[in-house]
């Protein structure tokens, strides 16, 4: 189900670029996350297809056991998931970019820069489907589970991020050889490098767009992104309540990433 490259200017270029190799995930797959089919619903791909940039090119399909989609936390991603038996399967996919010779490690790339990494993608996309109600797990849950197994993907990788891993999440991550790059993104405009989540540092709504931090040193800079990486803003915390133009959103504090809905 793997989505090639969009607009493609002649048969020509489309054979062209169907043969190349581009940056991707291999399988991750994990049997303690549980989708739920009845809210895989066309509201879901409504929601996502209104948050794209460049509406050209992009995909959002579901079906009652899978979900694919270019993401809107960087629409240079392509996310595909879907359920079989007690296993539900992801994997990643990078487009606009092409590995120039794949059987070389490491193996340059060329194309246009992506804006997030796909740890980064993996998370803000995940978290999105549980508030639809599509991933059955509280959110904090699954925030801390999503920590710890990107943790140990990246501890296996040879790229920055998790390019090329393959994720059991009974037997662990692996690195697999074989054709494929590492991912071309643009450093200023990634979200963070996801780290070891803080247990200590928790954020509670208090109402609309305003929400309490806690666990926050007076003077740690906080900065707050909406679900496509845009900065919507950036300050030192001042103790005081911490003020959202548009929410869902995420805050990254020292590290820590933060679920703000």
């Amino acid at each position: 189900m793997k989505k090639v490259w969009s607009l493609l200017i002649s048969v020509g270029t489309y054979f062209s670029y169907a043969l190349d190799f581009s940056p991707e995930t291999l399988d991750l797959v994990f049997h303690s996350l549980k989708m739920d089919e009845n809210q895989i619903t066309e509201s879901f791909c409504d929601s996502i297809e209104s948050l794209w940039v460049k509406k050209m090119g992009k995909l959002c399909e579901s079906s009652t056991n899978s979900i694919a989609y270019n993401a809107p936390a960087d629409e240079s991603v392509y996310l595909e998931m879907e359920r079989s038996d007690s296993l539900l399967t992801i994997r990643l996919y990078r487009e606009y970019q092409i590995c120039i010779d794949p059987f070389l490690s490491p193996s340059e790339v060329s194309g246009n820069s992506g804006k997030l990494q796909f740890s980064e993608v993996l998370k803000i996309e995940l978290l999105r489907m549980q508030s639809f109600g599509i991933i059955k797990m509280q959110q904090d849950s699954l925030e801390n589970f999503l920590q710890e197994k990107i943790e140990l993907m990246k501890a296996v990788g040879k790229c920055e991020d998790i390019d090329g891993v393959s994720f059991f999440e009974e037997n662990g991550a692996e690195w697999t050889i074989g054709p494929g790059c590492c991912s071309l993104v643009d450093s200023s405009t990634a979200i963070s490098r996801i780290s070891k989540v803080s247990q200590g540092v928790r954020a509670e709504k208090v109402s609309a767009g305003k929400f309490r931090l806690s666990g926050v040193p007076l003077g740690m800079e906080v900065s707050v992104f909406d679900l496509n990486g845009k900065l919507l803003l950036r300050k030192n915390f001042d103790g005081g309540f911490l003020e959202i133009p548009n929410v869902p959103a995420v805050a990254r504090v020292h590290g820590n990433w933060l679920w703000m809905k």
